[in-house]
């Protein structure tokens, strides 16, 4: 027979244990919730409202030490092609093996989020615009060379825009998007960005031998 000292010390043991199995799951919970909150439920890229607050931090570090950021704005080239003629089904396939390949080139600093639609920001911490050139057209040819979408090859275009000190969120993203129009009027599969009143750009030829050039604003 268990001495009352003894029972009572299961009895709390296995009220602690409980309550040990009880917070695990709310935690998990909370886990899920977090993710229903910052996370684009159909790709897992962070969704727009997450973009907001991240960029508006980026912007104020921007302005406190000086840490340089830079946007790519991602734009998938004929996206309803692809929806008219093989469905929205296949659409939405594509758009979660586009976030998938993408994030295979993401350092643990880097943030990729769905801006809507067909259209996705990544940004950059740390990087100046020839840094963040570069890393959009390894981007930019890693979508090219992927079969991403059955019978038809993939394209995206990317306008790239490094943060200037005194910018807001909303004129970075400008930037970034004005030059993703350039990078679509040169004729899309195309990487194309912009720092303040300097324009610069990547304009492929071929996937082999790109050129480099300055559109005139």
């Amino acid at each position: 027979m268990l001495s009352p000292t003894m029972a009572l010390t299961i009895i709390l043991s296995a009220a602690i244990a409980g309550a040990g199995i009880r917070i695990a799951v709310l935690h998990r919970r909370l886990r899920v919730l977090e993710a229903d909150v910052i996370r684009d439920p159909l790709t897992g890229a962070f969704n727009r409202r997450q973009m907001h607050l991240t960029l508006a931090a980026a912007v104020e570090r921007r302005r406190r030490s000086g840490e340089r950021a830079s946007l790519l704005l991602l734009d998938v080239d004929c996206f309803k092609d692809i929806n008219d003629t093989f469905g929205h089904t296949e659409g939405d396939r594509v758009l979660k093996e586009l976030v998938a390949l993408i994030g295979q080139r993401l350092r643990r600093l880097d943030a990729l989020f769905r801006a809507g639609g067909e259209e996705f920001v990544l940004l950059l911490s740390g990087a100046r615009l020839t840094d963040a050139l570069s890393i959009a057209e390894e981007v930019r040819t890693l979508v090219q060379d992927s079969c991403l979408s059955e019978g038809r090859r993939l394209s995206i275009s990317i306008g790239v825009a490094e943060l200037a000190r005194e910018q807001t969120p909303q004129e970075w993203l400008a930037d970034a998007d004005a030059a993703l129009y350039r990078a679509k009027r040169a004729g899309r599969n195309r990487v194309v960005g912009r720092c303040g009143t300097a324009v610069k750009g990547i304009h492929t030829r071929a996937p082999s031998s790109p050129a480099y050039y300055e559109p005139s604003r």
